[in-house]
């Protein structure tokens, strides 16, 4: 996190006192480590540093979200006013009550990375 915070392209959004930090978010812009060369990514933000106790706890995401989606809807302002019109979220594909919050929120599935072992 210190090197994030030597970045300029990026916002990061943080909830709770230094002696009790409840919460995080990084709002960045889309790189090619997170798209392949043919996506255009201009005006793309990211978010795949994201985290909050209650995104351990389904029933809360499941009501609203709580303090995830405070953060969620921070990053959304933050990239908002660096002018980016889209927002990706890195999600894991079975983190179930993740998702649905993301859902409730108006995201939907854009991409997924398969593995074979």
């Amino acid at each position: 996190m210190n090197r994030s915070l030597t970045l300029r392209d990026r916002d990061m959004m943080v909830m709770g006192s230094p002696e009790n930090l409840n919460g995080y978010v990084i709002a960045q812009p889309a790189s090619r480590l997170h798209f392949p060369p043919a996506h255009d990514i201009t005006g793309t933000g990211v978010i795949d540093d994201y985290y909050h106790p209650d995104l351990a706890d389904p029933t809360v995401l499941a009501n609203g979200g709580g303090g995830a989606t405070t953060l969620l809807r921070a990053a959304e302002a933050a990239f908002a006013d660096r002018g980016m019109g889209a927002a990706f979220v890195v999600c894991p594909a079975r983190w179930l009550s993740k998702i649905e919050m993301l859902e409730a929120a108006g995201y939907e599935t854009a991409m997924v990375w398969s593995i074979r072992r």
